[in-house]
């Protein structure tokens, strides 16, 4: 539910008791298992980072392209509930976030960069991908790529993010 919540309104414009309205348990119950909110965060962090872990463990089985159209396409069904990427709503207010929030965020993020970065090495090694930049550079942009354009698709409301994919899978 929080991570939800994260996807959906941000992490500083929720709080226990709009969780607990959506449960329909009281405040208390999760105050027991997360004594603070930022306890909470990083624990939806750490979710993320637990599923991600275990995507790129099956991908690892298919070729490299299959594996970047996988991660292109890991987001899609956010789409349809106008959600954006913990990373993507956590970022906009890192200053904001408590240290322990920050930490695991930047962990999140880096485990990120470097499959996408190896991948995108090998991929060149293989003549797989094409492309100048260095593969830690072109892992930067297409991961901000990704990240804005589901940011965009909430505001347009259009086929941003699809379209930023199509231009993302001809590297």
């Amino acid at each position: 539910m929080a991570g939800e919540l994260i996807r959906s309104i941000g992490y500083n414009s929720f709080s226990y008791a709009d969780i607990s309205k959506k449960l329909d348990i009281k405040n208390a119950a999760i105050h027991y298992y997360f004594p603070s909110k930022s306890n909470l965060g990083v624990e939806v962090i750490k979710e993320n980072l637990l599923a991600f872990n275990e995507l790129i463990a099956k991908w690892k089985k298919e070729d490299y392209k299959k594996q970047f159209a996988n991660y292109i396409h890991m987001h899609d069904s956010f789409i349809s509930k106008s959600w954006v990427c913990v990373v993507g709503a956590l970022a906009p207010s890192y200053d904001t976030l408590p240290d322990n929030m920050q930490k695991e965020l930047e962990k999140l993020v880096n485990t990120i960069l470097e499959w996408l970065t190896d991948l995108l090495e090998k991929g060149r090694e293989t003549n797989v991908f094409s492309f100048t930049e260095t593969s830690r550079t072109k892992a930067f942009m297409i991961h901000s790529a990704l990240l804005s354009s589901l940011q965009m698709n909430k505001v347009l409301k259009n086929d941003v993010y699809k379209s930023i994919q199509e231009g993302l899978l001809n590297i």
